[in-house]
Protein backbone atom coordinates (compact mmCIF):
# COMPACT_ATOMS: atom_id res chain seq x y z
CA UNK A 1 0.00 0.00 0.00
CA UNK A 2 1.89 3.57 -0.62
CA UNK A 3 0.43 6.19 0.89
CA UNK A 4 1.04 8.40 -2.03
CA UNK A 5 3.41 11.14 -0.28
CA UNK A 6 7.30 11.28 -1.83
CA UNK A 7 9.73 12.31 1.03
CA UNK A 8 12.52 13.42 -0.65
CA UNK A 9 15.78 13.44 2.42
CA UNK A 10 18.19 15.80 2.30
CA UNK A 11 21.29 16.63 4.57
CA UNK A 12 23.93 19.65 4.76
CA UNK A 13 23.38 23.02 3.44
CA UNK A 14 21.26 23.70 0.63
CA UNK A 15 22.97 25.10 -2.82
CA UNK A 16 21.33 28.16 -4.66
CA UNK A 17 21.63 28.80 -7.91
CA UNK A 18 23.47 32.10 -9.74
CA UNK A 19 19.61 33.08 -10.46
CA UNK A 20 19.01 32.72 -6.52
CA UNK A 21 22.35 34.84 -5.63
CA UNK A 22 21.09 37.17 -8.17
CA UNK A 23 16.99 38.03 -6.59
CA UNK A 24 18.61 38.21 -3.43
CA UNK A 25 21.57 40.90 -4.00
CA UNK A 26 18.75 42.92 -6.27
CA UNK A 27 15.89 42.66 -2.93
CA UNK A 28 19.38 43.54 -0.41
CA UNK A 29 21.11 46.03 -2.33
CA UNK A 30 17.88 47.80 -3.81
CA UNK A 31 16.11 48.17 -0.26
CA UNK A 32 19.51 49.27 1.44
CA UNK A 33 19.91 52.11 -1.16
CA UNK A 34 16.29 53.15 -1.05
CA UNK A 35 16.48 53.34 2.70
CA UNK A 36 19.24 54.92 2.73
CA UNK A 37 18.01 57.66 0.52
CA UNK A 38 16.18 59.24 3.31
CA UNK A 39 17.93 62.08 4.55
CA UNK A 40 20.11 61.20 7.39
CA UNK A 41 20.61 57.50 7.03
CA UNK A 42 23.38 56.11 5.89
CA UNK A 43 23.78 53.10 3.73
CA UNK A 44 26.39 51.23 6.38
CA UNK A 45 24.07 51.86 9.34
CA UNK A 46 20.93 50.17 7.25
CA UNK A 47 22.93 47.12 6.17
CA UNK A 48 24.48 46.94 10.01
CA UNK A 49 20.41 46.62 10.97
CA UNK A 50 19.86 44.43 8.43
CA UNK A 51 22.55 42.20 9.46
CA UNK A 52 22.17 42.02 13.00
CA UNK A 53 18.08 41.00 12.56
CA UNK A 54 19.43 37.96 9.98
CA UNK A 55 21.91 36.97 12.16
CA UNK A 56 19.99 36.66 15.63
CA UNK A 57 17.21 34.82 13.30
CA UNK A 58 19.61 32.77 11.75
CA UNK A 59 18.45 33.25 7.82
CA UNK A 60 21.31 31.38 6.35
CA UNK A 61 20.33 32.69 2.99
CA UNK A 62 20.99 35.84 3.31
CA UNK A 63 24.60 35.15 5.23
CA UNK A 64 25.56 33.65 2.53
CA UNK A 65 25.20 36.01 0.00
CA UNK A 66 26.79 38.43 2.28
CA UNK A 67 29.52 36.66 2.50
CA UNK A 68 30.14 36.68 -0.85
CA UNK A 69 29.71 40.59 -1.19
CA UNK A 70 32.89 42.69 -1.09
CA UNK A 71 31.26 45.72 0.19
CA UNK A 72 28.50 44.20 2.74
CA UNK A 73 31.71 41.56 4.36
CA UNK A 74 33.66 44.64 4.77
CA UNK A 75 30.30 46.77 6.80
CA UNK A 76 30.49 43.04 8.81
CA UNK A 77 33.48 42.94 9.80
CA UNK A 78 33.81 46.13 10.64
CA UNK A 79 31.30 46.37 13.14
CA UNK A 80 32.33 43.12 14.60
CA UNK A 81 35.65 44.65 15.29
CA UNK A 82 34.58 47.66 16.47
CA UNK A 83 32.17 46.16 18.69
CA UNK A 84 34.55 43.40 20.25
CA UNK A 85 37.09 46.74 20.87
CA UNK A 86 33.93 48.24 22.47
CA UNK A 87 33.58 44.99 24.64
CA UNK A 88 37.35 44.66 25.41
CA UNK A 89 37.46 48.81 26.88
CA UNK A 90 34.52 47.41 28.82
CA UNK A 91 35.31 44.44 30.09
CA UNK A 92 39.06 45.89 31.00
CA UNK A 93 37.81 48.89 32.89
Amino acid sequence: MTSGNKHKFSYGKKRYDIFHYTKLGLILKGSIDLISMLPGIERKKVFNLIDSIQLKLGVDVLNDYIIKDEELIRYRIERVVDNSIKQYKKDDV
